[in-house]
């Protein structure tokens, strides 16, 4: 039987994001890159990542309206007197 290839990895999108910071935050943030020998995306990324994970119970989750014919859908024999399905 021949051996099969590797899996082709999946592929992550990224996006794009702006941000403006004023001189003095700028100039901290380069001292402290160098400090902790890191670039200044990671900094952001773990930040903003933390700062998420902290925070994900604020976020409102959509609820999907369940229409009233779909309770029903499964029933097939109702019996009438005790409004079961069987």
């Amino acid at each position: 039987m021949p051996k099969r290839g590797k899996k082709k990895p999946r592929k992550i999108k990224f996006f794009k994001k702006n941000l403006k910071i004023p001189e003095s935050q700028n100039k901290l943030l380069r001292l402290f890159c160098a400090t902790h020998h890191t670039t200044e995306n990671k900094v952001f990324r773990k930040a903003l990542r933390e700062f998420l994970q902290r925070n994900v119970h604020l976020i409102e989750h959509p609820h999907h309206v369940v229409s009233p014919n779909q309770l029903t859908l499964f029933d097939f024999m109702v019996d009438e007197n005790n409004q079961t399905g069987t």
